[in-house]
């Protein structure tokens, strides 16, 4: 695919510096003049885009999954341990994944098996990812596993005695299932397997709908506002943002307005590209508690109205999961607001209260991604990740320190080293799951990213 110099201009420029403003987010009533012609403002434009991003994130990741040899609906794919070929990828769990779909007459059977000890989710998404359900004991403790209906909501179809009926808001939902590995790989992989999905029937399953297949190096500009297609889109599943009338109502008057002429759409695609996808790309780096430079999920339940972080998480980690499950930090920079570069070595330096165990009540880790794909980084020693069974050096006083470098630096044990990209910035995901009040309330927050001299 051709690249685009000026997508790839935009998001170095915004990974390469520290903002200190940040860009508006909602269509809050503002003084800025409206387009004519069009009688929306260009914040309003930009708001647009960014919604209506969510949903194309989306169905560019079924297409990618379903382009996969013997992936189909209704069907698991039980994911190869360790395998880290995908967007932001989980290594500590056997993971295993499935779009079901169904339709008024035909629901479908999810069965979670008994897991004991090590920590599990089934998490289901809707057609914007926006979280539905995370199976399992905390969530459901009268029915922590076995038989569960996914029926579409509004529907009466039978259903199986002692199945828990669950309700889906479209004819599709996406499921991320999760085991623990906890050192225990025969066993997460048992239980892996055990996951089964069980067809009722065969519903009427509309196939992904055709989008421009683009990269977050060449991101959808103003083709997402293609009206035949973006109609099709936005009728495809209902959206629970509050005001998702008020926008789609907006982003379907851009649609009007660039039909009109190719100078209406010439104009609408310079709004996305000089201010559009500047501010997103900055949000995405500064949304949420931003500390020692870490970017916290500890607040984010659900997505709920905020459709710019649900852009966001869509853009640069697909199927994110609930703070109450995992609260994920996100490090795009250091401490002194520098962006994280393979040239400079970084310390993480937890103290004995500090350290994650401590304020965790599954498990935790740390993995580096590189930019702008977040995919995991290739280095000699094939490690990706530190985590709580890894066998890491503590000082002597009880407290961890974890190094990033591109080069073991001198004095850092071996065993606690994350290799980086010489001369390319990256980005770090530490990982806490199930996390305490502490975490939730903010009370506890991870070390700061130290430069090391």
């Amino acid at each position: 695919m051709k690249k685009s110099i000026l997508a790839l201009s935009l998001i170095a420029a915004f990974i390469l510096q520290s903002c200190n403003q940040t860009p508006k987010k909602t269509t809050e009533a503002t003084t800025e003049p409206v387009i004519e012609g069009l009688g929306l403002t260009e914040q309003e434009v930009v708001d647009s885009w960014v919604y209506t991003l969510a949903r194309y994130l989306v169905i560019r990741q079924e297409h990618i999954d379903m382009s996969e040899d013997g992936m189909d609906y209704n069907i698991i794919k039980y994911n190869e341990l360790g395998k880290a070929e995908f967007v932001n990828p989980n290594l500590d769990v056997a993971y295993l994944e499935a779009w079901f779909a169904v339709d008024e007459n035909t629901p479908v059977i999810l069965e979670v098996p008994k897991v004991e000890g090590r920590y599990y989710t089934a998490q289901i998404v809707d057609e914007w990812a926006e979280i539905l359900y995370n199976i399992n004991e905390r969530n459901y403790p009268d029915q922590p596993y076995g038989q569960y209906a996914l029926c579409l909501k509004g529907s009466n179809p039978e259903i199986p005695v002692g199945a828990l009926r669950i309700d889906l808001p479209s004819k599709k939902a996406k499921m991320l299932a999760r085991v623990e590995r906890q050192g225990d790989d025969a066993g997460a992989l048992a239980l892996q397997k055990a996951f089964k999905i069980i067809k009722t029937g065969e519903p009427v399953i509309e196939p992904a709908i055709e989008i421009p297949m683009f990269t977050n190096k060449e991101i959808i500009t103003v083709g997402a506002f293609n009206k035949p297609m973006l109609q099709k889109v936005l009728e495809s599943a209902p959206d629970a943002v509050s005001n998702s009338d008020d926008l789609q109502k907006n982003v379907l008057a851009i649609a009007d307005f660039i039909e009109k002429g190719e100078t209406n759409k010439q104009s609408i695609d310079a709004i996305i590209k000089a201010k559009a996808i500047p501010a997103f790309l900055k949000h995405v780096m500064d949304a949420g508690d931003n500390r020692g430079g870490w970017t916290s999920t500890r607040e984010y339940e659900k997505f709920g109205d905020d459709y710019w972080s649900r852009a966001g998480v869509n853009y640069a980690g697909i199927w994110w999961n609930s703070s109450l499950e995992v609260v994920y930090y996100m490090g795009f920079i250091d401490k002194d607001k520098t962006p994280l570069h393979g040239d400079n070595d970084y310390i993480i330096h937890y103290t004995t209260e500090d350290l994650p165990m401590n304020h965790v009540n599954a498990y935790w880790s740390l993995t580096m991604l590189s930019l702008p794909d977040y995919r995991v980084v290739p280095n000699e020693l094939e490690r990706y990740n530190l985590n709580n069974i890894s066998e890491l050096t503590y000082e002597e006083d009880g407290s961890l320190k974890l190094y990033i470098a591109s080069e073991l630096p001198e004095g850092a044990p071996k065993s606690n080293w994350l290799p980086s990209p010489k001369g390319k910035n990256f980005v770090m995901n530490h990982r806490l799951y199930v996390p305490k009040k502490e975490v939730l309330s903010g009370d506890y927050y991870v070390p700061e990213i130290q430069k090391l001299d």
